[in-house]
């Protein structure tokens, strides 16, 4: 379960996918396959979320693994995946922007 806290200590992961509005769905579909496939294989998995733009042209997902080495496993298992079927039809219609994060500060009521 993702906790988002400053004395959690997680690695957080933010990936952009940009993509056209027809193909936003099908996007969305593919990374949560793709995501259910890390959670079985990569010690250290925490948790992912997925959001999808109103206007049609991104999907984002916020990922939490519990270490940066769990992330690089994760990289390293989804870049030898580039010929499996759902991360090859994800490349054809998705442009990622994936990036690694720390939390500063937590605003709240």
């Amino acid at each position: 379960m993702a906790t988002i806290s400053l004395d959690n200590h997680v690695v957080t992961t933010i990936n952009t996918f940009t993509v056209a509005p027809e193909n936003q769905q099908r996007a969305l579909e593919l990374l949560v396959e793709i995501a259910r496939r890390l959670r079985k294989e990569v010690p250290g998995f925490v948790s992912a979320h997925f959001h999808k733009s109103v206007d049609g042209t991104r999907v984002v997902n916020y990922a939490q693994y519990a270490s940066q080495e769990a992330v690089q496993t994760a990289i390293t298992k989804v870049l030898s995946w580039a010929e499996v079927p759902v991360v090859a039809e994800l490349r054809q219609m998705a442009t990622p922007d994936n990036r690694v994060y720390e939390l500063c500060t937590i605003l709240e009521d």
